[in-house]
């Protein structure tokens, strides 16, 4: 009969942190002659150490087992070991399962990627893209020109931001031609707007040049359906 599942319960206990003495030097000694084993270890590493910070220890009374140990007959000693074994193992299992569960709720209901946004901004009278702007999951929007953009020496670019149903668009900075990174919470279908105004943008909170450019924000998935 194979010892594997021995093994694999030695392994779980190694990383749990619960083997002492000579089941500890055992172990230490199968992972460095065992690729069995310490592949094994590796496994319930990746189970179980991404919960160990979330895990407070609970230490039990000192003298616990001494007195389990003081209740039980002679001829049941022997037994000892491998019960005290699995209990600190099923106990560990037990608190990392649970953490587990709560943990993966948390993680989908708190931490559920944004899907990536893209506008591809092309010149309003028809012609080449030359600018791709990017959401990032942290609400950072990037905005980099595909093609040189020339801008007169007393003339700058200035991005805005029109919602779907909205009809006054919102300022977003002056735009170089070289592109730039900026905070904007946009929401889907948000239309990308580039107008050229004077020398720092325009004096009056709204486009007054021409809007050279233009695009909506879409999911990546979208753009690629």
């Amino acid at each position: 009969m194979s010892d594997q599942p021995d093994n694999d319960l030695l392994a779980a206990e190694y990383v749990l942190g619960s083997l002492e003495g000579e089941e500890r030097r055992t172990a230490e000694r199968l992972l460095s002659t065992d690729a069995a084993f310490a592949r094994s270890v590796a496994a319930w590493q990746q189970r179980l150490m991404p919960l160990a910070a979330q895990i407070p220890p609970v230490p039990p009374p000192a003298d616990l087992w001494q007195r389990i140990e003081a209740d039980i007959s002679p001829s049941t000693t022997a037994e000892i070991l491998p019960f005290r074994r699995r209990v600190r193992f099923w106990q560990g299992t037990t608190v990392a399962a649970l953490a587990i569960a709560a943990s993966l709720a948390a993680f989908i209901v708190l931490h559920q990627p944004k899907p990536q946004e893209i506008a591809v901004l092309s010149p309003i009278a028809g012609g080449t893209p030359v600018l791709l702007a990017t959401t990032e999951r942290n609400g950072v929007l990037i905005v980099q020109p595909t093609a040189p953009i020339t801008v007169p020496a007393d003339k700058d670019l200035e991005l805005w931001a029109l919602p779907q149903g909205e009809t006054k668009p919102r300022s977003l900075g002056v735009l170089p031609p070289s592109g730039r990174q900026l905070v904007a919470d946009l929401a889907l279908n948000t239309q990308l707007l580039v107008s050229l105004e004077p020398k720092g943008g325009s004096p009056t909170g709204q486009p007054t040049g021409p809007v050279l450019y233009g695009g909506s924000l879409m999911t990546a998935q979208s753009r690629r359906g």
